[in-house]
């Protein structure tokens, strides 16, 4: 809620606004800005498709689910981390919006799916690791065990 009573809603606004009062950095101007909201998208879309799926299973009832529904959503998943282990974002040790989404999509993953995206992503695990060793703060909210 803002000082005039108005709200932000939404995590891209939010980021945005957060981004403004800080002075800039987390979304950066020009040609960098589109690959971080590329990245942040994507990182977004692996969320939404594990959150989609952990839903099916903890609110539809046994004869409700659709598993070919569930295995489309594991599918976007999938997908999204292939073509992250392919070319895994560089980065410079500057947390930026994309970074820190992905970075938040993958510990979910850890989270919700005890990170068996790990297995067959050793790129994108040692991504993680080097995210989380250079952002104490990702580091100390992580969900551990």
């Amino acid at each position: 809620m803002l000082e005039d009573g108005s709200t932000l809603f939404d995590s891209r606004v939010i980021a945005e606004y957060l981004d403004h009062l800080a002075g800039g950095g987390l979304i950066p101007p020009g040609e960098g800005r589109f690959a971080q909201l590329r990245l942040q998208a994507l990182a977004d879309g692996i969320c939404d498709a594990a959150l989609l799926q952990v839903y099916e299973g903890r609110f539809r009832t046994p004869e409700m689910r659709n598993a070919a529904w569930v295995e489309n959503q594991a599918g976007k998943v999938t997908r999204a981390l292939a073509a992250l282990e392919a070319a895994p974002p560089a980065w410079s040790g500057k947390p930026r919006i994309g970074e820190i989404a992905l970075a938040c999509a993958l510990g979910y993953l850890d989270l919700r799916f005890d990170g068996t995206w790990r297995a067959t992503h050793p790129k994108l695990v040692a991504w993680l690791d080097d995210f989380a060793a250079k952002v104490p703060s990702f580091e100390s909210t992580r969900v551990k065990g």
